[in-house]
């Protein structure tokens, strides 16, 4: 019964691993040695294939630098180089191999840090199993469903630890800000013999954000030009580390990046639709949907950037009047130093255009040696996902999830027994279960097993996500619970996984994420067995003490409340995991119903063993399953509780699915009356009745609103009839209209919805 999670799986992560490149030999791993710094974590590499070492920098600028200086003779270009973010050690070394010969063949001293940062591979480790593509509907969704799994599972600790590795190697004995303070000794002591550019790729801005700076403080008069291409870093890291150096440090910059369109055009992960920056925007950062400075659309969006860059015109237009250059790709045309053709954000060290373009920029001259044509290896960072076998439609699954082993004084006694409990109802009414009890149940795996069940589901499926552990509350930060004309502070409810005291929280946000990723005529139940359940309200007025009183109770038969006031450490905590993230916009017409255990002003309670509520309900699982209706279930449950008014469990969903049949596939006659129920509580006239009837006739291909409002198709244009245990299927041409017209319904009601609202 216990399977294991999605982020526990390894099997299709290891097929997905990148492919390691071959060794360079020793020999020119010493011919690379007077223009390589290795690093990493930010400190100088002592093992791997290539270790530096604070002599290895000192021959740099004692040796290796002045007799290249003496051959060339005037004021010789010193190129510091940082790679993206993509590529691992070896990979990291090959560009410097390719390169370093090619600016010594134009007049310029060439320094590569390798930073070793193998993002790609770790990126394909943490998300490798959703790049499998796990459905065959909207690309839009399955985009959204990658950047989900990409947050909630390790992305944000992937990019996190590359980004602090950047800001450490130009910090206190960090290996970059060594060789920033050689370099600064080397230009006092020798003025006016070199001049300073850099070029970051991709994570490479990042890494100059801070080693320029350093440079600066470290007695470099200036860096003459920096060249970024497709920058990969925040918006406003960028304009509080570089930007106020423009023109007072850094006396050009150029920023090459591809177009908005080229950008959606791209792809990585071989699944996911866009390029490496959406999904960094989306995913990798604390605060969801961050402004990247490589994206055109980030770029337009800010005033101050709009300013610098000189965007005045239409998409891919160049800047006029700036004060730094942008050069678009593809740009074939114009001044020979600001072309670029890349087509992919990897693409841009390999692009002859490009690099040509940073040569003519750092030598300050049209006539260069052109770059080396060499094997673009962007198709081997992200391996094609193999094949997948379609699900059938109407099957049935559970993920039950339930926690005691909470750190310290937080345990519980029956939530596992809960989980345990319903995994058997849920068992024997013909789904299949996944569990996840105490230490499985992180916040990880419980969000990327919740939207596994989600993503993988097709029409006429029916879900079931069961909850039984602690509830509480958090501040809401991205202000969505911000009601017009009310000044009391807002909060988002939040579940408590096993790690929530490091400020791991699911919070009601999280929750409406994933179930806006339902496809159309899939069926969602949920049963939370806690406090909080996420029914939208806020209400509830508990003291510290009242809670510590519920909760005293040491024996595991003991009556306690499944509730936690917040305290401040796990406040900060979650603060700091969530940054400041921008209001997420409403949310599509919810289709998802759910089951509390009691009403947002009470506390959900377990006593000998075991959930009040769960001891209430989950037996009622097989004999309402496909029987009554949600309205019929609630009603039978509450009936259990007739004697305990402390405790009332509660329905939330659309006020119309409490006619649906409990645990059953949407569709069919139970469907078409819950639709009748919406158009009369919306006073929808006869007119727009007829149109659904159209609408249906025509094979229900309306439209609906997917998680962000936008339109999306319904169902595959014809009736649906759903199979599998406990279905409750109709058949007939008649059922199947009735299917159809309810599906079409739905799906107009919720793109009236939510153009009504705006």
């Amino acid at each position: 019964m216990n399977e294991s999670s999605p982020a526990q799986s390894t099997s299709s992560t290891h097929q997905l691993a990148t492919k390691r490149q071959p060794s360079l030999p020793k020999s020119e791993l010493e011919q690379l040695r007077p223009h390589v710094v290795n690093l990493i974590g930010g400190k100088f590499s002592s093992s791997g294939a290539f270790a530096t070492t604070k002599k290895d920098v000192d021959a740099i600028f004692a040796t290796h630098l002045p007799a290249f200086a003496a051959e060339q003779g005037g004021v010789v270009p010193v190129v510091f180089y940082a790679h993206g973010g993509l590529v691992d050690e070896q990979a990291g070394l090959r560009i410097a191999a390719t390169q370093v010969d090619w600016w010594k063949s134009n007049g310029v001293y060439p320094i590569h840090f390798v930073w070793e940062t193998s993002l790609a591979g770790a990126i394909t480790s943490a998300v490798g199993d959703w790049a499998q593509g796990r459905r065959g509907w909207l690309d839009e969704a399955k985009d959204r469903v990658l950047e989900l799994a990409a947050r909630f599972g390790q992305g944000q600790a992937i990019w996190g630890q590359m980004k602090r590795s950047a800001e450490a190697a130009s910090a206190g004995d960090g290996g970059a800000r060594y060789v920033a303070e050689a370099l600064g000794a080397y230009c006092i002591a020798h003025p006016g013999t070199i001049s300073v550019h850099a070029v970051g790729h991709s994570a490479g801005s990042i890494f100059h954000s801070f080693f320029l700076p350093a440079a600066l403080r470290a007695g470099v008069p200036a860096v003459e030009t920096l060249s970024l291409l497709a920058p990969a870093v925040r918006t406003d890291v960028f304009e509080k580390q570089l930007m106020p150096l423009v023109g007072h440090g850094v006396e050009s910059l150029a920023l090459f990046t591809m177009t908005e369109k080229l950008e959606r055009d791209d792809t990585c992960l071989g699944a996911y639709g866009k390029s490496l920056l959406y999904l960094v925007r989306a995913s990798f950062e604390p605060e969801e949907f961050s402004p990247i400075l490589g994206l055109e659309e980030c770029l337009r969006a800010n005033p101050v950037l709009t300013k610098l860059f000189g965007l005045s015109g239409a998409s891919g237009s160049p800047g006029v009047g700036g004060a730094a250059d942008i050069v678009w790709s593809k740009t074939t045309t114009g001044p020979l130093a600001s072309r670029s053709t890349s087509t992919s954000h990897g693409g841009f060290d390999n692009d002859i255009p490009t690099m040509d373009s940073v040569a003519r920029r750092v030598t300050g001259s049209s006539r260069i040696q052109s770059f080396p044509i060499t094997r673009d290896l962007g198709d081997q960072l992200w391996p094609a996902p193999g094949p997948t076998a379609p699900r059938p439609a109407g099957t049935h699954h559970a993920l039950c999830v339930g926690i005691n082993a909470y750190p310290g004084g937080d345990a519980l006694y029956g939530c596992v027994a809960d989980a345990e409990a319903w995994a058997a109802q849920l068992a024997a009414a013909g789904f299949a279960v996944r569990t996840l009890l105490d230490a499985e149940a992180t916040r990880q795996n419980i969000l990327l097993g919740l939207l596994d069940l989600v993503a993988s589901s097709v029409v006429g499926d029916v879900l079931v996500f069961q909850y039984a552990g602690h509830g509480t509350y958090v501040d809401d930060l991205d202000g969505d619970e911000a009601e017009a004309g009310n000044a009391e502070k807002k909060y988002d409810e939040a579940l408590c996984p096993v790690d929530f005291r490091e400020g791991n929280l699911i919070i009601d946000d999280d929750l409406g994420e994933i179930f806006d990723q339902l496809p159309d005529g899939v069926s969602l139940t949920a049963f939370f067995d806690s406090c909080h359940s996420g029914d939208g309200q806020r209400r509830l007025q508990l003291q510290p003490a009242e809670v510590a009183d519920l909760s005293a109770a040491s024996a595991p038969h003991g009556r306690r409340a499944r509730f936690i006031i917040p305290d401040e450490q796990t406040s900060k905590n979650y603060r700091a995991k969530r940054g400041t993230p921008a209001r997420a916009g409403k949310r599509a017409l919810a289709r998802e119903v759910l089951f509390s255990a009691c009403k947002p002003t009470e506390v959900a309670y377990e006593t000998g063993g075991h959930g009040d509520f769960t001891v209430a309900a989950s037996l009622l699982v097989v004999p309402s399953a496909n029987r009554l209706t949600n309205g019929e279930f609630l009603a039978k449950v509450r009936e259990a509780f007739s004697s305990q008014p402390r405790q009332n469990p509660d329905f939330n969903g659309p006020r119309a699915a409490k006619s649906r049949v409990f645990l059953a596939p949407l569709g069919g006659a139970g469907a078409a009356a819950e639709m009748a129920g919406v158009v009369a509580a919306a006073g929808i006239p006869d007119a727009i009745t007829a149109l659904l009837d159209a609408a249906a006739a025509s094979g229900g291909g309306a439209s609906g609103g997917g998680a962000s409002g936008a339109a999306s198709g319904v169902g595959s244009g014809g009736p649906v009839a759903p199979a599998g245990a406990g279905s409750g299927a109709l058949a007939g041409s008649r059922e199947a209209d009735a299917a159809a017209r309810a599906l079409a319904a739905a799906a107009f009601l919720r793109a009236a919805a939510d153009f009504i609202d705006g």
